[in-house]
């Protein structure tokens, strides 16, 4: 029997590569609720309903009478969200995961990421923490209440930097786009970070895996790639996918920040996340780093010189 899931929002990246390998296994009858930006309707076994997440009635109404294996939330940013969607369709999930994110950890510990690392405060106490992190938080907090309540049984997810195809922030997109356009690529010489990354089609079969799955039950799991990434390591695999060397201008960190050149990743402090948990519960296996950033490569290579 297929796992049936309701998709909410995620339309655009890591929901939309989720949407597009699910329907191909056949293991899957996905019902996906966004504002239709990027239609997903001629997929296979996927149902698509144009609605805001925030009509809670219409939502109610608009989603069939029927029992879901999981609800898979990529877009709950506010406070509210998540009780409002239980309100609609709760009676009828059987598994909530919620997409939150790796950044929630307390940055003041700076080391590689664990589950059980403590968290940003969000009192007005603690340190000032940006309200798309502070949403993040109180959700976590607000699916943990909610299941204890209603029965539900949660996961929630953390993944570090995700990259991949169809990713609109600025991040390995940006140095593929000077590449292509032969445009000079800033090098940051002195820059000393090591951080990591999950494939975006690492993320969709994780989820894939844990739908419905015990194992995954009231659990919280990073998503991150084993393999510690540096520039200098990110430039020498450009130049590989590449098949030869590009046009580059070296810089200082001091240069980055004077000149405002909008590197994507860290430069001096070291950001990493270990994803150890999800590998070990789910006997999950992460795409080594240079086979999936080759793959991203290619393809928005041949966006930005087609």
């Amino acid at each position: 029997m297929k796992k049936r899931v309701l998709v909410i929002g995620g339309s655009m990246f890591v929901g939309r590569v989720f949407s597009i390998l699910a329907s191909r296994t056949d293991e899957f009858e996905l019902h996906v609720v966004n504002r239709g930006r990027f239609p997903l309707n001629n997929l296979a076994n996927v149902t698509e309903y144009k609605c805001d997440r925030h009509a809670a009635t219409m939502l109610a109404h608009m989603v069939p009478d029927l029992k879901f294996d999981a609800v898979i939330d990529f877009c709950a940013y506010n406070q509210g969200e998540i009780e409002q969607m239980i309100s609609a369709v709760g009676s009828r999930i059987k598994q909530y995961i919620y997409f939150s994110t790796a950044s929630v950890y307390d940055p003041k510990y700076r080391k590689v990421k664990e589950e059980g690392d403590p968290l940003m405060p969000t009192s007005s106490e603690g340190a000032a923490v940006e309200e798309y992190l502070k949403g993040k938080l109180l959700l976590e907090g607000e699916l943990e209440a909610a299941a204890a309540k209603t029965g539900i049984r949660y996961t929630i997810l953390r993944p570090t930097f995700i990259y991949g195809p169809f990713n609109y922030a600025p991040r390995e997109s940006w140095f593929v786009e000077l590449i292509a356009k032969k445009h000079i690529v800033p090098v940051p010489v002195d820059a000393t970070a090591n951080f990591n990354f999950v494939y975006v089609k690492d993320v969709a079969r994780a989820l894939m895996k844990m739908v419905g799955d015990e194992r995954a039950y009231d659990e919280i799991f990073n998503l991150a790639g084993p393999e510690r990434v540096t520039y200098t390591r990110l430039i020498s695999d450009f130049e590989r996918y590449n098949g030869g060397s590009f046009d580059t201008r070296e810089v200082t960190v001091e240069e980055v920040e004077r000149e405002e050149i909008p590197l994507p990743f860290p430069l001096t402090e070291d950001d990493l996340t270990n994803g150890e948990k999800l590998a070990k519960t789910l006997d999950f296996t992460y795409t080594p780093f240079s086979e999936g950033m080759e793959d991203t490569f290619k393809i928005f290579y041949d966006m930005y010189t087609t």
